[in-house]
């Protein structure tokens, strides 16, 4: 084997070895950034059902005093105080709005939460609850 081809067959190995580091890189990155976002959606969920449930502890307090923690009135969809003892019940970050609510049964049967890129939509219906988290990626921001 001449020197010629030495320095080819040892050229082509290195632009192999680089080629696969890259492709291990970027495949790596690829399941941190799969795993990372399935574990804050998780987190999401979580606080958004600690929300939920505070809410529904806030309408007993409500109830027994003759009064509704729902005021569609208001943009978060809470009545005067409740918001104050949610925050003293959870601990979170996020915010949230109670867009429906059954005065019949007092509860809570429409809420969205959200922090940071996280949205969790909450529902209930004919006896059958459902949570929604969705991701959302913001593409670019425009101000005037």
């Amino acid at each position: 084997m001449s020197t010629k081809e030495r320095v080819n067959f040892g050229f082509a190995n290195v632009i192999r070895i680089i080629l696969i580091v890259v492709a291990v890189v970027l495949l790596a990155f690829g399941v941190f950034f799969v795993f990372r976002t399935r574990n804050l959606a998780d987190q999401a969920f979580r606080d958004a059902k600690n929300v939920y449930l505070a809410l529904a502890t806030a309408d007993i307090e409500y109830y027994s005093q003759g009064k509704s923690i729902y005021d569609p009135a208001q943009y978060n969809g809470l009545s005067e105080g409740v918001t104050e003892r949610v925050k003293v019940l959870v601990d979170n970050e996020g915010a949230y709005r109670v867009i429906s609510y059954d005065s019949k049964e007092h509860r809570v049967t429409g809420m969205i939460y959200y922090n940071k890129n996280y949205y969790v939509m909450y529902s209930y219906a004919n006896g059958h609850s459902e949570w929604e988290v969705k991701y959302l990626m913001p593409i670019y921001t425009y101000k005037d």
